[in-house]
């Protein structure tokens, strides 16, 4: 089977069988670019509905644009890894600002727009303007691995590189970004990483891995890098009179660029305690139940610290408290009520529930 005939049965498998998601209506740019962000380490269960929310409340480049950081984070709730929806938004803002809100066409030419990296331009390009791009990910790893027999050397540089060339000459002088999307697709439903449905491929007589039984080992498991332990200390400032929350955009850390609690290492937690045991108004305690998150290779776990104002503390108090800690000082009180949507990630609503369920059973 040459490359074109592969390519034609593949095109006409994703004809029938392509999955009817709301970005595949119509091409739309904003609407292809904003899901592409939204796909990156978080399943389409989760992102259909939180994508049809965002697109019909920032409807377009400029809304999107112009949209201030809280409801930002409210419609970003939930998808995690906060940080690409600041990406996308400073992304909107170059193209409004420098390019007049028209967007790129040519992948080198969405490279130019911030966060925007190789794998989101490519989809863009070939998609939105059909050009002769290649779009590799992880399902496209899987695919070409099996086609191929490839069962090592597949995630270091040269085989990515080897990868890509070979989507790339697989790809059809017309409706390259429906092949994209079809090789994407292929990987996503059928190559599956475990139970393959490889009699349902249309692709199964070209596949070498499906030849000579080793699918299971095509592609190798991708290296992991080995888990590091962390110990943090999450502090609440809380205001009970006002039953108010203090939340911070953080500078540091893990979960920089994120409004959440402050966090401190284990190592910082010993100075804090002193710190603001020494500051009248306050009463410091810690909390019996601990948190535990993972982010990347990282292993969390986690305290918490709540640091409750006996009376009413003046605006110079605080400042002097957070000033001592070194921590951000771009930081407001919030309505325990209304808390969970302002905050960015699920770390910080592990430590909400917490603080949520001690202070129930306290009263």
């Amino acid at each position: 089977m040459t490359m074109n005939q592969c390519a034609e049965k593949l095109l006409a498998w994703y004809d029938h069988n392509h999955r009817p998601l709301p970005w595949r209506q119509k091409v739309n740019i904003y609407h292809i670019w904003v899901c592409e962000v939204m796909s990156q380490q978080t399943t389409l269960a989760v992102v259909v509905p939180k994508f049809s929310e965002f697109v019909k409340h920032l409807p377009t480049v400029y809304d999107l644009a112009a949209c201030d950081e809280e409801k930002l984070r409210q419609l970003w709730s939930g998808l995690g890894y906060y940080a690409r929806a600041r990406n996308l938004k400073n992304g909107a803002k170059f193209i409004v600002e420098q390019l007049d809100g028209s967007f790129p066409q040519l992948y080198h030419e969405w490279l130019k727009i911030p966060g925007c990296g190789p794998y989101t331009a490519s989809v863009i390009a070939s998609i939105c303007f059909n050009e002769k791009v290649a779009c590799v990910d992880g399902n496209v790893v899987r695919v070409v691995s099996r086609l191929l027999a490839l069962s090592d050397d597949v995630w270091s540089s040269s085989g990515q590189s080897a990868i890509q060339t070979h989507v790339a000459q697989m790809i059809p002088d017309v409706r390259p970004g429906d092949f994209n999307q079809a090789i994407m697709e292929l990987g996503a439903t059928v190559c599956r990483k475990s139970k393959p449905l490889c009699l349902l491929c249309p692709l199964q007589e070209h596949c070498q891995a499906f030849a000579h039984n080793c699918i299971e080992i095509c592609p190798p498991k991708k290296p992991r890098r080995d888990a590091v332990d962390v110990e943090l200390f999450a502090l609440v400032f809380w205001r009970k009179t006002a039953d108010t929350l203090a939340i911070a955009n953080r500078t540091k850390g893990f979960l920089s660029n994120t409004f959440g609690f402050p966090l401190i290492s284990a190592i910082e937690a010993s100075q804090a305690k002193k710190v603001l045991q020494s500051l009248e108004h306050l009463q410091l305690f810690e909390l019996p139940s601990k948190f535990s998150h993972r982010i990347t290779h990282h292993r969390i776990s986690g305290k918490i610290l709540v640091a409750q104002e006996v009376e009413n503390l003046s605006i110079t108090t605080e400042s002097v408290a957070w000033q001592k800690l070194g921590l951000p000082q771009d930081f407001y009180w919030v309505s325990r009520s209304v808390i969970v949507s302002k905050l960015s990630t699920s770390l910080d609503n592990k430590v909400f529930k917490i603080f949520q369920n001690y202070q129930d059973k306290a009263s």
